[in-house]
């Protein structure tokens, strides 16, 4: 039987960093955000994501502390037994930021060589504003960098991070310069994913595996996770095999509208 404690943050915790809450604020990203740290007992291997992610949100201590916004804007607790999560593996390999090179290697350029977000004309896409190249990218299936990363390359954590940065909440205030968005992705991505050295090739691998919790279902029907659909809704769950460690990182859309 697993036992699952709650751990306080500490004070070198970047959800509790200057910088990054006040960039959370601007991108309207803090106030519907939760980060809940987690310490377990049982040893769950890594095919065994769905199993753990189940038995700690069922856990007394845990169905306490993980707090999800409802309709209405009220936080609290799923309000019933969890059966099972619809939860998958997302893909954290990397360990440098060489990802967001080729944002600067486009044609046309969507970050200028002093590191400026290229402008373009307005377009709204899924609710967001699209004034910029860099959100074009992201959100628009026709843009002309479409082709530009592929497939696995934005599965990867980092990028989804880096995303959810951009696209922010319903209040977003965008960003004229990439920095702060690749700076904020990175400090969360540190926060989330333990890295260490491999023996074998001495390079840095990431030790964590992390899934994204996609719905939740208790004994008589889902429950409420999300208060709506929005691609800026996630629950990720980054485990540390190693230290014993869950860190849940969750996020609520609301529309302004």
């Amino acid at each position: 039987m697993a036992t699952f404690v709650p751990v306080s943050l500490p004070q070198s915790s970047q959800l509790k960093d200057a910088f990054v809450k006040s960039q959370l604020t601007k991108w309207d990203l803090l106030r519907n955000m939760k980060y809940l740290v987690v310490r377990y007992t049982k040893h769950y291997h890594k095919m065994q994501g769905t199993e753990l992610v189940t038995d700690m949100l069922n856990d007394p201590k845990v169905h306490e502390a993980f707090q999800v916004l409802h309709t209405g804007g009220k936080w609290s607790g799923l309000g019933g037994k969890v059966a099972r999560v619809d939860a998958s593996v997302v893909a954290a390999s990397l360990t440098r930021l060489d990802i967001f090179d080729k944002l600067m290697e486009s044609s046309p350029a969507i970050v200028r060589a002093n590191g400026d977000i290229a402008k373009c004309m307005d377009d709204v896409r899924e609710g967001f504003q699209i004034s910029d190249l860099l959100r074009d990218l992201l959100l628009n299936e026709d843009s002309e960098n479409a082709g530009l990363y592929r497939e696995e390359e934005r599965d990867e954590l980092l990028w989804r991070l880096f995303e959810h940065m951009v696209l922010g909440g319903s209040c977003c205030q965008f960003e004229d310069k990439l920095e702060p968005y690749v700076e904020t992705s990175k400090r969360l991505y540190k926060e989330l994913v333990s890295a260490q050295k491999d023996p074998s090739t001495g390079k840095i691998q990431v030790a964590s595996v992390v899934y994204k919790v996609d719905a939740v279902h208790g004994e008589s029907g889902p429950l409420s996770l999300f208060p709506s659909k929005s691609r800026q809704n996630f629950c990720y769950v980054a485990v540390d095999p190693v230290r014993r460690l869950a860190k849940v990182l969750y996020h609520a859309y609301v529309p302004y509208w």
